[in-house]
C-alpha cells in the first residue's frame, strides 16, 4: 500500500508540473469559469481529471466570495492529500473519512500530516455525487450494441447527459453547501488553504448504477 501511495503521489506531480495547469488555480473564479473549455461535457470514461479538480477548487472559492469570506489559497500538498484519498475510495470502492486500507491513511490528519505538518487546524470534507444529470426517478437500460448501460429519462424518454465541468463542479459544491457541516468547513475563516480531487467511477456505463464521482476537499489553517 505504501508503494500505491507514493506513485499516486508521484502521477500527481509530474502531471501538474507538466501540464500547465497550475495556472488555474491563479484565476478568479469568474474569469475561470469563463473558460470555454468548462462548458464541455464531461467524458466520464476519459475526464480531464486536472480541470474538473480546479473546477471543485474554484467553485468552493466562488461560495466564499459569495458570503463575503476571504478565498482559499491554493495548497499543493492538501491537493495531493485530497487526490490521494478520492483515489483511494475509487480504487478499493469504500466512501468513507476513514481509509481501511491503509494505516498510514486511516484519518484525514494522518493523511495530510503524511505529506506536510506545516497546519495548525485541518478538515475535510467528502462527497460522492451521480455525474448524471436525472430526476429522482430514471431507468437503467442495457444497450446491446454499444455493450453499455444507458440511463433513460422515464418522463421525457431521453437519454441522461453528464454534467459540463462547471456545472458538476458548482452540483458538488451546492451539496456540501447544504449540509451544516461541511458549510460550517467550507465558510470557516480559520481555514486558509484548500485542496479538492474528484476522481470519477472506474467504469462507467457499466453497472445499472449511474457512474458517480468521489470528491474530497482538505483544508488548512496556519494558525
Amino acid at each position: 500500500m505504501r508503494y500505491f501511495i507514493i506513485f499516486g503521489l508521484f502521477l500527481d506531480v509530474y502531471s501538474l508540473l507538466n501540464s500547465g495547469k497550475l495556472g488555474y488555480y491563479g484565476m478568479t473564479d469568474e474569469d475561470f469559469f469563463a473558460l470555454p473549455k468548462l462548458q464541455q461535457i464531461i467524458p466520464l470514461t476519459a475526464p480531464d481529471t486536472l480541470l474538473l479538480d480546479a473546477a471543485i477548487f474554484q467553485a468552493s472559492n466562488e461560495a466564499r466570495r459569495k458570503n463575503g469570506i476571504p478565498i482559499f489559497n491554493y495548497d499543493f500538498s492538501l491537493y495531493l492529500s485530497s487526490s490521494n484519498h478520492a483515489r483511494s475510495m475509487i480504487v478499493n470502492n469504500f466512501y468513507n473519512h476513514r481509509n481501511p486500507y491503509s494505516g498510514f491513511e486511516r484519518t484525514a490528519d494522518k493523511r495530510i500530516e503524511l505529506i506536510t505538518k506545516r497546519f495548525m487546524r485541518t478538515a475535510e470534507n467528502i462527497g460522492q455525487y451521480q455525474t448524471l444529470i436525472t430526476k429522482q426517478w430514471f431507468g437503467a437500460h442495457w444497450d446491446s450494441q454499444k455493450r453499455r448501460y444507458e440511463y433513460i429519462d422515464i418522463e421525457e424518454n431521453i437519454v441522461c447527459q453528464p454534467y459540463t465541468y462547471a456545472d458538476y463542479a458548482h452540483y458538488c459544491v451546492s451539496k456540501w453547501m447544504e449540509s451544516k457541516p461541511h458549510r460550517a468547513n467550507l465558510l470557516n475563516k480559520q481555514y486558509t488553504y484548500l485542496g479538492c480531487a474528484a476522481r470519477l467511477s472506474p467504469a462507467p456505463y457499466q453497472e445499472r448504477r449511474a457512474p458517480y464521482g468521489r470528491l474530497v476537499q482538505n483544508f488548512g489553517g496556519e494558525k
